[in-house]
């Protein structure tokens, strides 16, 4: 365990002799914060005021709802929602020509509800209208209140929490250019000549770079850029305990998975270049630079991100105070690092010396 520290304490040393590439990362986060946050600020504002809702529908003649027909198109329409009724229709295409936002098919006793994915808050207060008509048909006439009483939607984050947020996570994603900075005093200083000489294990050298370079992001992104971000655009971490163990879990995940490419490649710009081709795509599909309330692309594509895990998590602790992909981000995460870490030990182990 000394050994190990005496390590971390070389290695930061190494990193913290370039202060300028630490300065300008933390720089470099802010200012494309404040970019995107100015670029964004319209269409995030637009996206909140809402565009006009389209909703098509087909009632069988045998539909016990049709003796309500009038009465239902009265309720949406209060709501805000433009009504088309259709027959012989086809639901799917019509929702992805994007004529329709939600389909609605009344047969026989009961209805179906189609419509996409990232309408859902308006799809659950279709679902609130047609509840309130149902009681209404069983005689239970008090609860109907359509257009009085409005369903508790969930808030959008405006473009600062939005951006402030992913590009925090993003640049941290990033850090494994720290380990850069340890390649090139070792090359210059022929450390990694001496180590592979001296008694000093593989696992040794591996853990002792992890947590300098863990160390070094934790601290320079989660701490320095985080809290100045938190500042300059006045945003409210929702959960702050929650967020911070996220963020601090995220840097560990990313370096890990940075160290293990350094080691596969044994050479620093061909490894640096593929990850960031990966960590570039992972952004992309996660919400980085197109916020995922409003990307176009698929849900199964966004979800082989690990960052849309992330992004997404933290934006709406943020916003909404609880997220539903809390656990599902904190599983990729551990997985993530569990795999990198185990795989790097061994690999190592084997080399003696990253």
């Amino acid at each position: 365990m000394s050994r190990i520290f005496i390590l971390t304490k070389n290695y930061l040393k190494l990193i913290f002799r370039a202060k300028s590439v630490l300065i300008i990362t933390v720089i470099g986060a802010l200012v494309v914060m404040a970019a995107l946050t100015n670029v964004f600020h319209t269409l995030l504002d637009q996206a909140e005021t809402g565009e006009e809702f389209t909703i098509g529908y087909e009632m069988d003649d045998d539909s016990r709802y049709s003796a309500v027909e009038e009465f239902l198109k009265e309720g949406f329409e209060e709501e805000g929602m433009t009504v088309i009724e259709y027959s012989d229709a086809d639901p799917d295409a019509l929702i992805k020509e994007e004529k329709i936002d939600v389909f609605i098919d009344f047969e026989g006793d009961s209805y179906s509800i189609k419509g996409r994915s990232n309408d859902e808050i308006d799809a659950r207060i279709v679902q609130y209208v047609l509840y309130n008509v149902d009681h209404m048909m069983n005689g239970d006439m008090g609860k109907v209140e359509i257009a009085s009483d409005k369903i508790e939607a969930r808030e959008q984050a405006d473009a600062d929490t939005y951006y402030t947020i992913v590009q925090t996570v993003y640049f941290s994603s990033l850090c494994s250019i720290f380990l850069c900075l340890v390649y090139i005093a070792e090359r210059k200083q022929n450390i990694g000549i001496r180590f592979r000489s001296s008694t000093a294990g593989g696992a040794h050298i591996y853990l002792s770079k992890l947590l300098a370079c863990t160390l070094t992001a934790w601290l320079t992104m989660a701490l320095v850029t985080g809290g100045l971000a938190l500042f300059l655009f006045d945003i409210k971490l929702g959960c702050p305990l929650t967020s911070i163990g996220i963020l601090l879990l995220t840097i560990l995940a990313f370096v890990s998975f940075g160290m293990l490419f350094l080691i596969i490649f044994d050479n620093p710009a061909a490894a640096i270049g593929f990850l960031f081709m990966v960590l570039w795509f992972s952004g992309y599909a996660g919400g980085t630079f197109e916020t995922y309330m409003l990307s176009s692309m698929s849900q199964s594509v966004k979800e082989l991100s690990p960052l849309y895990y992330v992004n997404r998590t933290l934006v709406e602790l943020s916003v909404n105070g609880q997220s539903d992909y809390l656990g599902r981000c904190l599983m990729v995460l551990t997985v993530m690092s569990a795999v990198s870490i185990v795989l790097g030990m061994f690999i190592t182990s084997k080399k003696k010396g990253v």
